[in-house]
């Protein structure tokens, strides 16, 4: 949590920090209840008889496991694995994908993917296949439960082995598929080849998640099937590094995805897998060099953020090129498919994002590569209509503005998603009935309803439901309370009138976690703008301050754009730099620095906070520590660490271009304070339309010129820990 000096607000709870295993294959007892699955789709069984050969020598193989239906009915079902399964597959062997023939690729969901079945086709279709002249490139994914066992060879410090839970599991003899024997794979196919890349979207160690009948998400784990009951870490966010650099050591070369560590469960919604959804997003784009799993790595956090309070981790050699493709230079996107007037007709893949409301770069049909990312070089940007669902493959737009100059859009045209529909920016919240302890009473629940549907933010990002909802509204020794979805307390309101802001608060959080910059061939997003949080001068006048008896302790520096630990009360600031290029002649012009601290109670803070102008050229550095008043009031930019403790929040930094400002401290407020203030320019215009939810609402979509140029995003976390008193 985050508190900036004169100005404190925090809820009043705790996380615990788990060790993370060896290596995370799945997620502790949590509330489940079991989930209608997908059909299993009729796919062809793998086959191993033809292994096809890139045109640069090498050999790109595959092996994709997701499993929604288990034979053991102890075991509740997964909606998502299996669709996250072939979304993957089709990443990979698809249009506009990374290239793997699909020769190369076994696909295994449901009851396909028996213990016998994925052991044949990692020995057969990666392990024989993979040769160590070549140093081919091999990947395996895997969505489903995991789970623990006790350990039986002493190799874990926690005393259980982590899990993977096939189609088979628990039935007719078959056991959980252990760690133990999924790193003896592992180790064989390393003999082979070290371009390995493992990603998983299951869980063992995390936190309960509330019933189904409560909350929208499901966690990918399962009970202990011999009671194991393991050790689970706990401390300061920087535990997990030791064991998993020891993992790294026996797999060098390699890169490992975990949907989740530090304690928290790989979650799915709506069908998909939260940390999979968010991966393929970022890894469908393209830039202007070859994308890097540290690029990865970078982007996908904060859009996990944006839906879940898990923690996805990165190990191993992320410098290396994403699947060794060093050629992909077209992002995954629509085409347009038929033009009437001003609407569009566009067809694809169902994309996380696209739906009503949804707004499009129209770019020419043969554009690659960092253009793709570069609103100038857009013919024009079309809204979704509201016809459009969320997971469509086709859909009708409508021209909101077009390029200075630019030619008519073309049948063939590629539009790639800017910013998200409505519907992925809402909230859910639930009532808790009176009937459920910690209930509200009817009347104050109807009070509640009517307060959000009429306050003038939160009617269009918050839907009150009285089914599963993202969060839910408790009462709690006569307070009412908002639970995340996580099943934690978020935030105690003093007066039930403040829950509306709140809970606008959170969506606002959510729609500014899922902005993609669209840096062009300009600028990288996390590489152009160098971020981290510095440590200020702490000490404490007032002597009847809390903080003021507790030693601080050392402040130990993170890199940039890494997690800071920021121990309790201690006091800190942004610190931002401008990275030159290489090509001393070729600098990038000056940006203006803003930026959002996102925090786990929903509150947002802005800066700089009183919306100067911050220009930066290349090779410069800010340090935002400012001192002002704001209607009487004294205001700053220096933050302090308070509770909760060990729960990670997000800083965002932002740099645009002069001719394009962006009052960032302005997007965290309502309608009403946006509207005030000097004039911003079209991307700001753009931001607060879509943040304050009226894209394609009454006058302000008609057909103008753009006037975006390109920006960049860097992103840091945080997290403050418990001091010794």
């Amino acid at each position: 949590m985050l508190q900036p000096l004169l100005f404190q607000k925090s809820p009043s709870f705790r996380r615990l920090l788990f060790l993370l295993p060896a290596i995370t294959l799945g997620c502790q007892s949590a509330n489940l209840s079991a989930t209608p699955s997908a059909p299993s789709a009729n796919l062809s069984p793998c086959s191993f008889d033809k292994t096809v050969e890139q045109p640069d020598g090498h050999r790109r193989l595959a092996l994709i496991v997701g499993v929604g239906e288990y034979k053991n009915p102890d075991v509740p079902d997964l909606e998502g694995s299996p669709n996250d399964a072939k979304d993957f597959y089709e990443l990979l062997t698809g249009k506009d994908g990374y290239g793997f023939p699909k020769e190369n690729v076994c696909l295994l969901t449901n009851e396909q993917a028996t213990q016998a079945a994925v052991e044949k086709a990692f020995q057969k279709g990666l392990i024989e296949r993979a040769r160590k002249e070549k140093n081919d490139v091999a990947v395996f994914f895997y969505a489903g439960h995991g789970s623990q066992m006790k350990d039986q060879n002493g190799d874990e410090p926690d005393g259980c082995d982590e899990t993977f839970l096939f189609h088979d599991a628990r039935t007719n003899g078959v056991t959980d598929f252990r760690d133990d024997d999924f790193n003896g794979l592992l180790a064989k196919l390393h003999d082979k080849t070290d371009q390995i890349t493992v990603i998983l979207d299951s869980c063992n160690a995390g936190t309960a998640t509330r019933a189904a009948d409560a909350g929208t998400y499901v966690a990918r784990l399962a009970n202990s099937a011999d009671g194991a009951s393991c050790k689970a870490g706990q401390g300061n966010g920087t535990d997990k590094g030791k064991v998993l650099k020891d993992l790294s050591k026996g797999l060098p070369g390699a890169v490992i995805f975990t949907a989740a560590s530090d304690g928290t469960s790989a979650l799915e919604r709506s069908g998909k897998g939260v940390f999979t959804t968010a991966l393929l997003e970022v890894l469908r784009g393209v830039g202007n060099q070859p994308l890097t799993y540290a690029q990865v790595a970078r982007q996908v956090p904060p859009l996990v953020k944006a839906e879940s309070y898990q923690i996805p981790y990165f190990q191993g050699d992320l410098n290396r090129v994403v699947f060794g493709n060093e050629t992909r230079n077209r992002p995954v996107g629509w085409e347009v498919t038929e033009i009437e007037g001003e609407e569009i007709h566009l067809s694809g893949p169902p994309l996380p994002g696209i739906g009503r409301n949804a707004e499009l770069r129209v770019y020419d049909g043969a554009v690659t590569g960092a253009d793709s990312r570069d609103p100038a070089k857009a013919k024009a940007t079309v809204v979704m209509n509201s016809d459009t669902k969320l997971g469509a493959v086709n859909g009708l737009s409508r021209i909101s503005s077009k390029g200075k100059g630019k030619p008519d859009i073309k049948i063939g045209d590629l539009a790639i998603l800017a910013t998200p529909s409505d519907d992925a920016l809402k909230i859910s919240v639930r009532l808790r009935p009176a009937g459920e302890k910690g209930g509200i009473e009817k009347q104050r629940a109807d009070a509640l309803r009517k307060a959000i549907e009429n306050d003038t933010e939160a009617k269009m990002l918050v839907t009150v439901t009285e089914g599963p909802g993202d969060f839910e509204l408790r009462v709690e020794k006569n307070k009412l309370v908002l639970y995340g979805p996580e099943n934690r307390l978020r935030t105690t309101f003093k007066k039930d009138s403040g829950a509306p802001k709140n809970l606008w608060q959170h969506a606002r959080q959510r729609s500014l976690l899922k902005l993609k910059a669209e840096g062009g061939g300009d600028f990288t997003d996390n590489e152009t703008l160098k971020v981290r949080l510095v440590p200020a001068k702490t000490d404490w006048k007032n002597k009847e301050h809390p903080c003021a008896s507790i030693d601080v302790g050392e402040w130990k520096q993170a890199k940039h754009n890494s997690e800071q630990i920021i121990p309790e009360c201690h006091k800190w600031n942004v610190e931002v730099t401008y990275v030159k290029a290489a090509d001393k002649d070729l600098q990038p012009p000056p940006l203006l620095i803003g930026g959002l601290i996102l925090s786990s109670d929903g509150a947002v803070f802005g800066f700089p906070r009183d919306g100067r102008a911050e220009l930066l050229k290349p090779g410069e550095t800010v340090k935002f520590d400012k001192k002002f008043k704001v209607r009487g009031r004294l205001k700053t930019e220096t933050f302090r660490g308070a509770e909760p403790f060990d729960v990670q929040d997000h800083v965002l930094v932002f740099g645009t271009q002069e001719e394009n400002p962006v009052g960032w401290h302005l997007l965290t407020e309502d309608a009403r304070v946006r509207s005030v203030g000097r004039a911003m320019g079209g991307l700001h215009r753009e931001l607060d339309r879509y943040v304050g939810k009226t894209r394609g609402v009454g006058d302000e979509e008609i057909i103008s010129s753009m006037d975006i140029t390109t920006w960049t995003k860097s992103s840091v976390t945080m997290r403050v820990i418990k001091a010794n008193k």
